[in-house]
């Protein structure tokens, strides 16, 4: 029985380990041991906050808490559900297909340890869709998730149009989750913790163990002592098996699996990180004896922690690495490529997704023959966009009839190739693709091929090419055509009328504009409430600006209120911001109220605003804390800023501080660097300080970049260290940006390579630029290729640059035209 159905049962009666939180060993390595007490921190007065507000308001909540391994997020989530939800049925999917079948009613707790674990690949973008219509539908509700940034950063990362796998899940963790930043410290309250340690020996002896970097909670589960055996290499600690295995488990997580790796896996990308000897003389029985030593617990925590995923009761067929130890061997192999024996090891993965993962991987270092053997794997296991990234790839090593052969009837596959012909030049081949795409299906496609000809200032083909997509029910084609056409106005008109006699209701915007361009008000009027009469809600807000142009007030108003009957604030807000450029204050705040009881929480920010602006310090401020129940805690980071620049620091720093209550730091990093452009030193440390003890760096490194421009290199310094110990592993590469732009590039160097150092693969590109300029070509090559073995997609064509230019030039020539088409070996 999976774990998700389990009914029933609250937080209290979970077994905390069970749900994710680590149990702090003994100083005899004893395990079965009591939850340590609990050092609440600034994060936690926020979480708590958020969970009440939602029992109380009936809502439902996706709070997010972002940290670094073993920075407390999951112990400070179940913490926080024991105090604020201790009746709530806690309700913990095993994996993202478990999440879409549970039964979710309301007033429970939906526990998303590990979110990534549900959001990747395929499954996740439909278990995205699902959290989506829950936090919608069933209310009250509180899901609770914990993720690192680098999760965080590449399921949000942003994509080319067209390259979007994962809108879904990219919408909810940009826009439905309140995020909450958990910091990796103690810091803040030195007397409780020294308490604790009183009461605790495992506390104590951490705290000994931490000593200045207050990195207690890491120590406090053994995780640096982990770090410790596994830096001393091979044959040290860890016997050269273990070290191997354990390595490859952190590079298939790396590398995109999602859940624990299988053994099969395990036992054939391990030899890859063993030498010649070790492989030799391992014996017959190493992969059993490694696996039985790394998970069998002694002092201190388990190396490896052993999983079952095939139906059953039976032996561990999985494995993964201690999350701290993850998050080590991580950043220091962040800038280095997996052996060749991982990327075979690689099809042993479980799922499609993992497969196309490893392949997505394995092209980004350009190792194209593994990616093309990985993804023709995936297409086999059945996975949706596996076919168009081996069918455009395909294209780069083999050539336009293989990828033609390889995308067969899949009308991804062809749109895909669209889309990397296009991006390439190539529009004939482009259109011969969208037009596959569109005979395999692709509703899009047709609108692509019109924009084609249109570019081509073939308008007459344009529109054959529309009519032949009304012919195939997508109507869209002839609305891109008049946005196209804007500019000749009866064109345009032409081009949205098709769109209306096909249905499209969106037309009747196109046309307004066209009204509206030509300086017919009443007739853009006219469109325009036939748009909303045709259910496009946007038309509202364009109806309310229509009237007010024409002097028209009370019209206006009517449209702010059709809008919100259609469910739209937008209208309310509009009218808002037009009363306020006409000097309405009053007026402006009536409808931001009207907005904001449609649920538009930026109106309770730009309320707050209002007052703050007409001196009315209260009112400012019970707007702002009505923001923040809205969900929007940005109300008092906006409040701070306002007061920081007319010189309130009282009241700056009051409402920064809110606004950390709230869940949004930002404010204290605002404040830092307005202090520090004020020559407040002393201030701008304090609130860069308040940001480390709400989870972020960023305040820090932002100081560092400021006192390096105005030549105070020893303050700099200073602030890029303190950045760097509070995990802002890019403070160093930022800073090296700006030595650079001042000129002084051996400064920049030595940042570049403390970046590196500190795991930011960012750094290794910086070198590559700063090496080729300086015309260092194998240093260039070097640094290019360590960016390029972290995935970076800009480095390859910088090494490739390098790589041209070496000695002898002919030969370089064409070792960049065969690395172009074939990437390089998986071995390099």
């Amino acid at each position: 029985m999976s774990d998700g159905a389990v009914r029933g049962r609250t937080a209290t009666q979970w077994d905390p380990v069970r749900l994710g939180v680590h149990h702090a060993p003994g100083p005899d390595g004893g395990a079965d041991l009591p939850l340590t007490e609990y050092l609440p921190r600034p994060h936690d007065e926020t979480l708590r906050q958020r969970l009440a507000r939602t029992a109380a308001t009936n809502d439902a909540v996706f709070v997010l808490l972002v940290g670094r391994s073993a920075s407390g997020k999951t112990r400070a989530a179940y913490e926080a559900v024991v105090a604020v939800l201790p009746d709530w049925p806690v309700v913990h999917p095993a994996d993202a297909d478990d999440l879409m079948a549970a039964d979710i009613g309301p007033r429970t707790v939906l526990w998303l340890d590990e979110t990534q674990r549900y959001l990747n690949g395929v499954s996740g973008e439909r278990a995205a869709r699902t959290l989506s219509r829950l936090l919608d539908r069933v209310a009250p509700l509180a899901v609770v998730g914990t993720m690192w940034p680098e999760h965080l950063r590449r399921l949000t990362e942003s994509r080319r149009e067209g390259d979007d796998e994962t809108p879904f899940t990219r919408a909810l963790l940009t826009g439905r989750q309140a995020m909450i930043t958990v910091p990796d410290t103690l810091s803040g309250d030195a007397p409780a913790v020294a308490a604790a340690a009183a009461r605790d020996p495992r506390i104590a002896a951490a705290v000994r163990a931490a000593g200045p970097g207050h990195r207690v909670l890491q120590h406090l589960t053994g995780g640096p002592e982990l770090v410790r055996r596994w830096d001393m290499g091979p044959d040290q600690w860890f016997t050269a098996p273990e070290h191997a295995v354990l390595t490859a488990a952190v590079e298939a997580r790396r590398l995109g699996h999602a859940s624990a790796v299988p053994a099969r896996l395990l036992l054939e990308a391990a030899a890859g990180f063993m030498d010649s000897t070790a492989r030799a003389t391992a014996g017959r029985e190493w992969f059993p004896a490694a696996i039985g030593a790394l998970t069998t617990a002694g002092r201190g925590p388990t190396p490896l922690i052993a999983a079952r995923h095939e139906p059953g009761v039976g032996d561990p067929d999985s494995y993964r690495p201690d999350d701290y130890l993850e998050q080590h061997i991580r950043r220091v192999r962040a800038h280095r490529a997996p052996p060749a024996e991982f990327w075979t090891g690689a099809s042993w993965a479980r799922t499609a997704d993992d497969l196309y993962a490893f392949g997505r991987a394995a092209e980004e270092r350009r190792r194209y023959g593994c990616a093309a053997a990985l993804y023709e794997t995936a297409v086999n296991q059945g996975h949706g966009r596996a076919r168009a990234a081996w069918a455009v790839l395909r294209e780069t090593t083999d050539g336009r009839a293989a990828a033609e052969e390889t995308a067969a009837a899949d009308p991804v596959a062809w749109a895909a190739l669209a889309v990397s012909r296009e991006g390439g030049g190539g529009r004939s081949a482009a259109f011969d693709a969208y037009r596959r795409a569109a005979q395999a299906g692709d509703t899009w496609a047709w609108s692509a091929m019109a924009r084609i000809r249109e570019e081509e200032g073939d308008p007459a083909a344009a529109d054959a090419v529309a009519a032949l997509a009304v012919a195939a029910g997508q109507p869209i084609a002839w609305r891109t055509l008049g946005r196209m056409r804007a500019a000749r106005g009866p064109a345009a008109a032409q081009a949205f009328e098709q769109a209306v006699a096909s249905g499209d209701g969106w037309g009747h915007i196109g046309l307004a504009q066209v009204a509206e361009r030509a300086a017919d008000l009443p007739e853009a009027v006219e469109h325009a409430t036939r748009a909303a009469e045709a259910g496009v809600t946007a038309a509202w807000a364009r109806l309310v600006r229509l009237h007010w142009s024409l002097g028209a007030s009370a019209s206006a108003v009517a449209a702010a209120t059709g809008g919100a009957t259609s469910g739209s604030p937008e209208g309310w807000s509009l009218l808002a911001r037009l009363r306020r450029s006409d000097g309405d204050v009053s007026g402006a705040a009536a409808a931001h109220r009207e907005a904001a009881a449609l649920g538009a929480g930026a109106a309770w920010r730009e309320l707050a605003l209002l007052a703050e602006s007409d001196g009315d310090d209260v009112a400012a401020e019970e707007a702002a804390a009505q923001a923040v129940r809205a969900g929007d805690p940005e109300a008092w980071t906006a409040l701070a800023e306002a007061r920081e620049e007319r010189g309130d620091d009282t009241g700056a720093a009051r409402a920064a501080a809110e606004a950390a209550r709230a869940g949004d730091v930002e404010a204290w990093i605002m404040l830092a660097r307005g202090r520090e452009r004020a020559g407040d030193t002393e201030g701008a440390e304090d609130a860069a300080d308040l940001a480390a003890d709400r989870g972020s760096p960023a305040a820090w490194a932002a100081l560092s970049r400021m006192r390096e421009r105005t030549g105070d290199r020893d303050g700099s310094r200073r602030a890029v260290v303190r950045a760097g110990a509070l995990g802002a592993s890019d403070a160093w590469t930022a800073l090296g940006r700006v030595r650079e732009e001042l000129g002084d590039t051996a400064a920049a160097e030595r940042a570049y390579v403390r970046g590196g150092e500190a795991g930011d693969t960012e750094a290794y590109a910086a070198l590559g630029a700063l090496y080729l300029a300086q015309g260092r070509h194998a240093e260039a090559c070097a640094g290019y290729r360590s960016a390029v073995d972290a995935g970076l997609p800009d480095a390859w064509e910088g090494l490739l640059s390098a790589l041209a230019v070496q000695a002898p030039r002919a030969a370089s020539a064409q070792t960049v035209e065969r690395l172009r088409a074939t990437g390089l070996p998986a071995e390099w």
